[in-house]
């Protein structure tokens, strides 16, 4: 034993004397590394730890391979670590421990080492062993390796592999607590050491396998938390040996948590030169970013529009109540007689004003849509599913509100309408895992849906409880279309720029400033910029702010006219609606829109689509939600108008994303948030 420990100290010395070299050099290159910089962010670095925990034993391999259900199995784990990590994924390290551990074993077979004579039986037997390890481990951070180093990541994750030796001693105690047999006491008639050792020592080969996890505190200290199993290629620990049964090969565990120091990173450095030399300044890049202008067309024309309006069948309630809210237009029994459904117009609900009023009129009348169709229609019937996160009951009292409405005015058979409730509604806003404006998302799911089995309430082609209300038409005279506005439209802009500005100039040389913006697209009125002027060439320039210091300026020149309304045109208008962060339009209206809408598509005629999302999410997500909404719209006309022989029609699509200023409704309520997941079609006559 003695000349065991004094090779172990003498190998020691000498892995820390080569260590010298490497640690000093590391040390002297973080002191080079330019005042500033942020070693934290390499994955290249040297490390020393101490770690502690908990220790026990297995088993044989052939049986309890995992966990000892023994309850006095536990002992401790101590020990030390240095790491060299060569890159994102692969690291080496040096590992040395004290471990103790105790357990028993029962009716296992096994060779008698009583005296020394050795005799087959199932014995019964409680052991303590000590062990001094050494360890050669691979570690391989699969986390970097799925999903690449990040700097800011605080967490990691490793796989631990590798081989190594261990140093026993311990001793074995029969049923009656009486010592039967030692591991390590040479020249002691129970001695069983050295029966299967390496040499004169108790060493044993083993291989280890585990998962590590890291949890950065600073740039230069992390926690380990750790669980390695290890496999002895001896029945050593419990010193017995396998008997008929074929039972060999001692196994134990530990879980550990330490504390690591990291050094030594090898980042791209810049050195402090001694003395300054005069160098050409090199100027960072500039970004790639793509500057375009659609300028207003001469749309001659005051559009008379007659619109297919889709109807929500949702009926939102405010949070905590069970009331109908005053914003729904609830009529009187007098009144149910001079209502009509294409007459809806003439019925407005409370404090509604703004850009939403027009359209809005016609949804906050859905649940006399939905009386009126009933009256008309006496075999159809209708369920009214409400949806409450204060549970089914809370639910079902918000869709008796809704079915007394309509018995108690407009005079309905309550065997036509039955109820339920539940927590949330077929169709939610609010996902699992969702963390962000929960608020909006849940008064939105704070609801009553209204579905029927009748095509004469239904939206055409569709089924489901959650399918729209057969649309209404309505007329209105549209002043200013979208297209007549100026889009600018800086392609890049998100990742490049803080901001970004344009300046207008007439050809007679006045200035117009706007900005600065943010978002990619950016849309004005043509009057604004041109007021009176019916026509003209104007020269814009952006500015943009780049994140890296720069100042970048694109130019170009467009020509403008003035919308001017000298004549009438009908244009016709559909809308499709869609559920919340849903792009997808093709399984729920394809019908739809080649049956329907195709058909009203004159040849030689315009499409302009609209795209739009509520104000819930990121801006620039919401942008790209809307252009790929409108996209999705064309592609089913686009298709539908081949296989009619209609190939002679023009496309415009834009996606307008959550821009407030562009939006058909406010997003004050979540009836008007849903009315703007939404593409708008216009479809123009030949010109």
């Amino acid at each position: 034993m003695k000349k065991f420990y004094q090779r172990l100290s003498k190998v020691m010395v000498v892995m820390l004397m080569a260590a010298i070299p490497f640690v000093s050099n590391a040390q002297n290159e973080t002191n080079v590394i330019k005042n500033g910089t942020n070693v934290a962010t390499c994955y290249n670095y040297w490390s020393v730890g101490l770690f502690g925990g908990l220790m026990q034993f297995n088993g044989d391999v052939s049986r309890d391979a995992w966990i000892n259900l023994y309850s006095k199995s536990v002992g401790y784990n101590v020990g030390f670590t240095a790491t060299k990590q060569f890159s994102r994924v692969f690291g080496v390290r040096a590992r040395l421990a004290y471990g103790n551990l105790h357990s028993n074993i029962q009716d296992k077979w096994a060779w008698d080492y009583l005296d020394g004579n050795g005799v087959p039986q199932k014995v019964t037997r409680s052991f303590r062993s000590s062990l001094f390890e050494t360890d050669l481990q691979l570690t391989i951070n699969w986390l970097n390796w799925i999903l690449g180093f990040k700097p800011e990541r605080i967490f990691s994750s490793y796989l631990i592999g590798g081989v190594g030796m261990d140093h026993s001693s311990g001793t074995l105690q029969n049923g009656d607590g009486i010592d039967i047999a030692y591991l390590g006491k040479k020249g002691d008639a129970l001695n069983v050491g050295n029966t299967n050792g390496i040499g004169e020592d108790n060493l044993q080969f083993k291989v280890a396998a585990g998962l590590g996890f890291d949890f950065n505190l600073s740039k230069h200290f992390s926690v380990p938390i750790e669980f390695i199993w290890r496999w002895q290629d001896s029945d050593l620990l419990d010193m017995t040996r396998g008997g008929a049964k074929g039972m060999f090969n001692d196994m134990y565990s530990s879980g550990t948590v330490g504390i690591t120091y990291k050094f030594g990173y090898s980042c791209p450095k810049v050195i402090e030169p001694a003395v300054t030399i005069p160098v050409a300044l090199v100027s960072p890049t500039e970004p790639k970013v793509r500057f375009t202008v659609i300028a207003p067309k001469n749309i001659a024309v005051e559009r008379n529009v007659r619109e297919i309006f889709p109807v929500r069948n949702y009926v939102f309630f405010d949070i905590g109540s069970k009331e109908i809210p005053d914003r729904y237009v609830l009529l009187t029994k007098d009144q149910v007689k001079e209502f009509k459904e294409d007459q809806v117009q003439l019925f407005t609900p409370k404090n509604l004003s703004g850009r939403s009023q027009r359209q809005m009129v016609v949804y906050y009348n859905v649940m006399n849509i939905v009386g009126d169709r009933l009256i008309k229609n006496p075999s159809a019937n209708v369920k009214l599913t409400g949806a409450s996160m204060e549970g089914p009951e809370d639910g079902k009292a918000m869709a008796e509100s809704v079915k007394q409405y309509l018995v108690s005015i407009f005079g309905i058979e309550a065997s036509r309408i039955s109820t339920e409730g539940r927590v949330k509604p077929q169709i939610p806003s609010e996902q699992p895992g969702g963390t962000k404006e929960l608020d909006l998302l849940r008064e939105g799911d704070r609801r009553v849906s209204i579905s029927s089995n009748s095509p004469a309430l239904l939206m055409e082609f569709r089924s489901g409880e959650d399918v729209p209300l057969k649309p209404v038409e309505i007329r209105n005279m549209q002043q200013a279309p979208l297209e007549s506005y100026v889009s600018f439209n800086v392609e890049g802009a998100n990742q490049a720029f803080t901001s970004w500005s344009v300046e207008i100039r007439d050809d007679k040389g006045a200035t117009q400033q706007y900005g600065p913006y943010t978002r990619e697209p950016v849309s004005i009125p043509g009057k604004t910029i041109m007021g009176t002027t019916p026509e003209g060439n104007y020269r814009v320039t952006m500015t943009g702010h780049a994140k890296n210091g720069m100042t970048v300026t694109r130019d170009t020149s467009v020509y403008m006219v003035l919308w001017t309304p000298p004549k009438n045109e009908e244009v016709m208008r559909f809308s499709i609606i869609y559920e919340f962060n849903e792009s997808k339009a093709v399984k729920l209206y394809e019908k739809y829109l080649t049956d329907i809408v195709v058909p009203k598509i004159p040849a030689g005629g315009t499409v302009i689509i609209h795209g739009y999302t509520d104000i819930i999410g990121e801006e620039a997500y919401n942008q790209t939600l809307s252009l790929a909404r409108a996209n999705d719209v064309r592609n089913i006309l686009v298709e539908g108008l081949t296989k009619a022989g209609n190939s002679n029609v023009k496309f415009e699509v834009y996606g307008f994303g959550e821009d407030q200023n562009l939006s058909p409704f406010e997003n004050k309520f979540p009836e008007e948030r849903f009315y703007n997941r939404t593409v708008i079609i216009d479809i123009l006559p030949q010109k």
